[in-house]
């Protein structure tokens, strides 16, 4: 079908990221495909992929429609600023994330992964099976609704599920409109649209609640105790945030700590799943460090091996195994096998975990699930073209609160049950909508003897 170019084959029900790749090892690791009437390239090469990561924000940004549709809701932020705007969000974004203030966030996301424990021993208890991405969605929705607002949801325990069941339709409903062929919803609302206006509204009167607390307590002169009231507090050198930036930068965290975050636990549950030897060694581990409780994150640095668990199962299923960019002007890039002239505005696909996952050449042992090739330097893989939380100037700045969250969560829950795949419900599927997640993921568990 000329008209609609390779769009058919990337609409078969297979995830999108999969065909890509595949393409990769059919033409190589930079083609080019018709999406419609849009020429686009898609790269793994890892020469170009470096290029266009680190020529970000000023060659290369992210296509325009995207970054409408995410405006359109009020999480206009970090995540789709531009240029000089970009600079100044990213340093408040980076400095509210840092080291520290991580630190005074510790509690609240050791309260919510207790609560996820005891989630898990009652179901364990009462032999019942759990869906893994779904209680996953609901740990980091209440983590990060609780560092990024200050209001603790509860979702883990079974309150506000409203808000929980609607919240996690918000990044499909993204995909929807950023997919669609042109943006019927600002002449239309259909019902999900109408949905979704709704959520976003409360989502906002929730913030503008919480920023008028914030504000009153960094106005006392206490610490920052959420991403809120760190965004509040001015920087030295930098003018305060206005309150839209706030509100937007606010919004941002809350959309990308819950797609993306509760994605990568839930993979690494269904490799542990079919490992009982790696979860023995993930236990064994987690009772040395963690017998006296959760002291701070120096106390998850130790981990390593829980970590190991969690770069595996990034490597082998990736939240975000590519992006999309477009080049600001024409441009010609360096590749592995010479230049590429690049006109302004084609959509380039990224590939950012290629290499790592289905390269033969690097991983004679690519396709298995071995977390011990992190812990041995010689084996572990290189930054790039292993990059799942991006690189250059547009690094994800969440990087290490959703390492913090998914290492920490992964030993506890090791710590207090064993996990077996549940196959009732047939194989777990990979699917893409905004990000890459596992379908039909449930298991079932049993409480270990010593708790702790």
């Amino acid at each position: 079908m000329p008209l609609l170019g390779n769009l058919p084959e990337l609409a078969r029900g297979e995830a999108m990221n999969q065909v890509l790749e595949r393409w990769c090892d059919r033409f190589g690791p930079t083609y080019r495909v018709r999406l419609g009437g849009t020429p686009a390239v898609v790269t793994a090469d890892p020469v170009l992929v470096d290029t266009v990561l680190r020529q970000r924000p000023d060659a290369f940004r992210r296509p325009s429609i995207m970054s409408e549709v995410i405006d359109e809701i009020g999480g206009h932020g970090v995540f789709t600023a531009e240029g000089a705007e970009w600079r100044r969000l990213r340093k408040i974004a980076t400095q509210s994330l840092n080291s520290s203030y991580l630190r005074q966030y510790f509690s609240t996301i050791a309260e919510v992964t207790a609560r996820m424990r005891n989630s898990w021993v009652s179901a364990a208890d009462a032999g019942a099976s759990v869906d893994v991405l779904a209680d996953m969605q609901r740990y980091t929705l209440d983590v990060t609704t609780w560092l990024a607002t200050g209001h603790d949801l509860n979702s883990v325990d079974g309150n506000d599920d409203s808000l929980l069941s609607r919240l996690v339709e918000l990044f499909p409903a993204f995909a929807r409109r950023i997919n669609a062929p042109f943006p019927y919803w600002r002449h239309v609302k259909l019902p999900q649209d109408r949905r979704l206006d709704a959520t976003v509204e409360e989502l906002a009167a929730l913030v503008r609640f919480q920023f008028v607390k914030a504000r009153e307590r960094m106005a006392g002169g206490a610490e920052p105790t959420n991403f809120l009231e760190a965004l509040v507090r001015p920087l030295e050198d930098e003018p305060a945030a206005s309150d839209d930036e706030v509100l937007g930068n606010v919004v941002t965290m809350l959309l990308a700590g819950e797609d993306t975050t509760s994605s990568t636990p839930a993979w690494a549950v269904h490799r542990l799943s079919a490992h009982p030897e790696v979860q023995e060694r993930v236990a064994a581990e987690a009772e040395a460090v963690l017998a006296d409780g959760l002291a701070d994150p120096a106390a998850v640095g130790r981990l390593t091996y829980a970590r190991a668990v969690i770069d595996e199962a990034m490597r082998l299923n990736p939240v975000t195994p590519f992006i999309v960019v477009q080049p600001n002007h024409d441009i010609t890039v360096d590749t592995a096998e010479g230049s590429l002239r690049l006109k302004q505005g084609t959509p380039v696909f990224t590939l950012l975990t290629y290499g790592s996952r289905r390269d033969r050449s690097r991983f004679a042992d690519h396709d298995e699930f071995r977390p011990e090739r992190w812990l041995d330097e010689s084996s572990a893989p290189a930054e790039l073209p292993y990059a799942p939380f991006g690189a250059g100037p547009r690094f994800c700045p969440g990087r290490n609160l959703a390492l913090l969250e998914a290492t920490l969560l992964i030993a506890t829950l090791c710590r207090a049950v064993t996990i077996r795949a549940h196959d009732a419900d047939g194989p777990v599927r990979e699917r893409m909508g905004f990000t890459a997640f596992p379908t039909g993921l449930a298991v079932t568990l049993h409480r270990r003897e010593a708790l702790g």
